[in-house]
């Protein structure tokens, strides 16, 4: 079976029980299960009003470690409530 859900500019594929690829235009990250829902679990994190209301005020960015920090991604606001979206459509 195999799903695959998109947003504006990023885009999830599930091709196996497990295995799942997040395409971010410019790279393809390879995430177990378990590794989707650490990505979930930072972005609710980084999306509340207070760390965003942080992230105004000061740096306009965050930088998430993905994938058991085998990966660095470097996201704006718009950027991060994009991915946010994505990943929240998964879990519904």
């Amino acid at each position: 079976m195999e799903a695959s859900l998109k947003s504006k500019k990023y885009c999830v594929i599930s091709s196996e029980r497990n295995s799942y690829q997040l395409d971010l235009g410019y790279k393809t990250i390879e995430l177990t299960f378990c590794q989707l829902l650490a990505l979930r679990k930072k972005i609710i994190h980084y999306t509340s009003f207070d760390k965003l209301e942080m992230l105004i005020n000061g740096d306009n960015y965050v930088l998430l470690l993905v994938a058991d920090k085998s990966h660095v991604l470097y996201l704006d606001i718009p950027q991060l409530l994009d991915l946010k979206d994505l990943i929240e459509s998964i879990f519904i």
